[in-house]
Parts: C-alpha cells; sequence; structure tokens
C-alpha cells in the first residue's frame, strides 16, 4: 500500500501587470548552491537550465492533475512506489510535466534497495537529491519561497524600467541605470533587437500556463547559451498571456543583422506540443532606440498573424514596405489608386489570385499550387485585372500601384 503526504503546494502569488508578468523564476543551481549542507546529489542528471517556479510537497502520484511545469518536488523516501515499474513510470511522469527536480527526505532505508538506486542514478531521469531526515521541509520551502520573492521584486523592477523604454522614443541614461545594475552591464551602450513570440492556439487554461512555462524554459535556455558563447550580453524574457516578449542586448557592432539572426533559429529550437508560433523581430538598433525595436517586432507579429507564417521568423527587414504603405495609406494618391481597383479588391477570386502572385514572388506555378487551380486560370485572372483597371502586372509602374493596392487591402482587412 502506497502513503502520500496530504499536505499541500506552497506558491509564491504576487500581483502582475494586466499587459505583461513577470517571470517567477530563479534557477535550480542557485538554489543548490544556498542548500549545499542540505541537499545531496542521487544521480548526475544535467543541471544547467532547470528553473525554479515553485517548491511543492507531492500528495499524489497522479502528477498531471497538480504539477505546471518549473516546481521542486518533495518526497519522504517511505512514500514512494515500491515496485520497480511503479517508480519508474512517476519519475517519467515527473519529468515529461516539466518538474524540476525531485528531493527525497531519508525516513526510511528503500534507497539502500539495489533496484531501487539503479532506477534513481539514471542519468535521463530528472535531477534527484536527498535530504537529511533531521530537515524539516518547512525549512527547505521557505528558504526557495524567500529567494523566489526576491527574484519577482528585482524582476518586476525591471520590468517597470522596461516597459517605459519601449515606449519611449527620448530614453535618459539614467532610464538604464536599475537594469544596467540587475544585469552588471552598462546596456546604455550596448545594441538591441526585440522578439515577440505568440501562441496561436486558445488552449484552457491548465494547458496554456504549462505551454507558457515551456516556452519561457525553453527561452532561457537558448539565451542563456548565447551569454556562454558570447553572442550576446545579457536578455530579458517578458511574459504575458499569450506569449512572451524578448529583450537581447549585444555589444557587437555588426554591420548587418545576418549574424545575429543566424543564432536566432527559434524556429527550429523552441517547440511546444500541439502548438504552432508566430515570432517576429526587429532590426538591430543602438539600445537608446529601444523602442524602434519594439515598434518593429509588433509589426512583425502583425504581418505573421496576416499571412499565417506559423512557426517560422518574420524579420521586419522582410515587411518593412507594409510598414511603410501603413503610414502613408490615408495619402490622396494612394486613395486614387486604391479606387480604381476597387471591383477588383471586391471580387475575392481576383483578389486572392493578386494578392498570392505577389506572395509567391510572381511565380504563376507556385500560385496555382496554393490556390488549387491551373496556372492557365492564374493566367487569365490576372489578364482579367488588366482589362478591368488598365493596370498591367507586368509593367514596373503598374505592378508597384497593384502591389500596393494589395498591401492597403490585406492591412485594412486586418485593422478592421
Amino acid at each position: 500500500m502506497l502513503l502520500w503526504y496530504t499536505t499541500k503546494t506552497i506558491f509564491l502569488i504576487c500581483p502582475s501587470s494586466q499587459k505583461r508578468g513577470s517571470s517567477i523564476m530563479i534557477y535550480l543551481e542557485s538554489v543548490l548552491k544556498t542548500q549545499s549542507r542540505r541537499l545531496k546529489p542521487v544521480n548526475s542528471a544535467n543541471l544547467s537550465g532547470h528553473v525554479v517556479s515553485a517548491i511543492t510537497i507531492m500528495d499524489n502520484t497522479n502528477v498531471r492533475q497538480w504539477l505546471r511545469g518549473g516546481e521542486i518536488v518533495l518526497s519522504g523516501s517511505h512514500t514512494l512506489p515500491t515496485e520497480q515499474n511503479q517508480l519508474q513510470e512517476l519519475l517519467s511522469q515527473l519529468k515529461i510535466s516539466q518538474a524540476c527536480c525531485l528531493i527525497i527526505k531519508c525516513v526510511t532505508s528503500p534507497i539502500s534497495s539495489q533496484k531501487f538506486s539503479n532506477i534513481l542514478l539514471e542519468e535521463d531521469v530528472l535531477p534527484i537529491f536527498k535530504m537529511s531526515s533531521n530537515i524539516t521541509y518547512l525549512e527547505l520551502m521557505n528558504d526557495v519561497n524567500m529567494m523566489l520573492f526576491k527574484d519577482r521584486q528585482v524582476n518586476r523592477l525591471a520590468e517597470l524600467d522596461l516597459e517605459h523604454l519601449l515606449r519611449t522614443d527620448k530614453p535618459r541614461d539614467s532610464d538604464f541605470d536599475y537594469i544596467s545594475s540587475v544585469k552588471s552591464i552598462d546596456l546604455y551602450k550596448q545594441n538591441a533587437c526585440v522578439i515577440q513570440i505568440t501562441l496561436t492556439s486558445q488552449t484552457n487554461l491548465n494547458h496554456r500556463i504549462h505551454d507558457l512555462f515551456t516556452l519561457s524554459r525553453q527561452l532561457h535556455a537558448i539565451f542563456s547559451s548565447f551569454i556562454t558563447n558570447r553572442i550576446l550580453s545579457s536578455y530579458f524574457v517578458l511574459e504575458n498571456s499569450d506569449g512572451a516578449t524578448m529583450i537581447l542586448f549585444t555589444g557587437s557592432k555588426l554591420e548587418s543583422d545576418v549574424s545575429l539572426l543566424h543564432h536566432l533559429q527559434l524556429s527550429s529550437q523552441v517547440k511546444i506540443s500541439n502548438q504552432a508560433l508566430y515570432i517576429g523581430i526587429s532590426t538591430l538598433h543602438p539600445a537608446r532606440e529601444l523602442h524602434k525595436c519594439y515598434q518593429e517586432a509588433v509589426f512583425s507579429i502583425k504581418m505573421a498573424q496576416i499571412f499565417n507564417y506559423k512557426n517560422t521568423v518574420t524579420k521586419f527587414n522582410d515587411v518593412a514596405v507594409w510598414s511603410l504603405i501603413e503610414g502613408i495609406q490615408e495619402s490622396a494618391s494612394l486613395e486614387l489608386t486604391t479606387q480604381r481597383l476597387k471591383e477588383v479588391l471586391k471580387n475575392q477570386d481576383l483578389f486572392k489570385t493578386l494578392k498570392l502572385f505577389f506572395q509567391n514572388n510572381e511565380s504563376i506555378k507556385k500560385t496555382s499550387q496554393q490556390m488549387f487551380t491551373h496556372p492557365n486560370t492564374i493566367r487569365y485572372r490576372l489578364k482579367e485585372i488588366k482589362s478591368q483597371t488598365g493596370l498591367d502586372y507586368q509593367k514596373t509602374d503598374d505592378k508597384f500601384r497593384l502591389y500596393i493596392a494589395v498591401i492597403t487591402q490585406t492591412l485594412a482587412h486586418a485593422n478592421n
């Protein structure tokens, strides 16, 4: 018979911004530095990149019901399953559900049995530690929660500064003082890039919390490695209910963004089960122009959503012309072009054909494949557009006017 403690999880709950919440997280390695006398490793699992979001006492084996991701899980040795297959299943579920680690309080000595030890010593399971029986759960939980609280306070203050910097076009040196002190780097002298990631699917609350934690954990692991490899000087991950905004700082004086983008292969490195992602990235600007990075990333996400660019990075450089047109779409000349194409824009087949024709770099073959129709049908529709408007897609001036009209109409639909 299995016995389980019936105590409750202790989470640190703090108020958060409506628009963007702070990340209440510390790293497992930081916890271990303060608890080295109390905790001894049982296996040699990799400790890097493990994020702590809470600390909890396990009260039942159905971990999917109560585990959200990132928890330090506490359990007495006498409450663990004694059957080998049950123990293996429990450890597997803890790892799948992204528990940070398992800490076993040695009340009895099942750890001494050979079968038990072999399972716990496996390196592909989550990190496992043991604590002495004379240490109480409350002592350890108090220490971890205090670390979480301090981290939350530091992050919240940094977040307030970043909120200001993302939105002001006239930052002062002093605006960077606090976040520079947090990272021990003069961020004002750095170059910056902003990335936005948005989840494409709406899920229930429990699944969304799990997906957001998975996203945050992967981003921290990726960007931490970039700092280790001197690709980045520092970074911040600001979470929200739909995804996250990343602010990256680099001291490199890159002639272009190609080098940085080469490393930021986020579409292949960030994976969430049953979720696709929209990813928008700004160009690289001096940190004093952080607001410009933010505007570019926001617009890139907007275009990714309009064109349904899932699981691929939408770079601002690739959609900059759309931003330009959006800024001048009230002009008289643009209005004249739009009126000239009014009937074409009302015809769904003609408009979609023209839009996909430009989207596929004027390839009739690719456009016909995407629309599941014959290439001759595409040619006929393009000729029909020329007949109705007098604009020839093969002439540069006319092509430009057609392209502007497509951009204007697409943005108008998106804004409505």
